[in-house]
């Protein structure tokens, strides 16, 4: 399973990192309807201070074409073309919820601080519901 998209580099400290990912989706919603887009968090820093996340697509060409004829010139981001294969979604975990309840999603749920993971995705319907996939590193 191949993902293609583009990335970023977030901070991730007392979650300031939700408005600069509310920022990026916007950019890219402003051009492409938010439901067709595919949140990828990963490569995250040692201490778990930062970490990559990616706005994209699975297996979507025509999607890819419209994210790509994006003008990011403009952005306030350091913005980079991806492409990573990512483990078989039989080895993810799902966890469903509302954007408003993210952070509690994130600590009680995934347990984000005590269980390690490489990868997650984040699919977001428009209607503030999301369902988040992760695939933790023991898998």
């Amino acid at each position: 399973m191949i993902y293609k998209g583009y990335k970023i580099k977030v901070r991730c400290l007392n979650w300031e990192q939700e408005n600069l990912l509310g920022q990026y989706w916007d950019l890219f919603s402003s051009n492409i309807d938010s439901k067709k887009l595919i949140g990828l968090g990963m490569n995250w820093s040692e201490d778990y201070l930062y970490f990559d996340y990616a706005l994209g697509v699975i297996d979507d060409e025509d999607i890819l074409n419209k994210i790509k004829s994006i003008d990011f010139s403009k952005a306030n981001f350091d913005i980079s073309y991806i492409e990573i294969n990512l483990p078989n979604l039989e080895e993810w975990e799902t966890f469903k919820g509302r954007k408003e309840n993210l952070q509690q999603i994130y600590e009680k749920e995934i347990d984000c601080y005590r269980k390690k993971y490489d990868y997650e995705l984040e699919y977001f319907d428009g209607k503030g519901n999301i369902e988040i996939k992760i695939h933790y590193i023991n898998n």
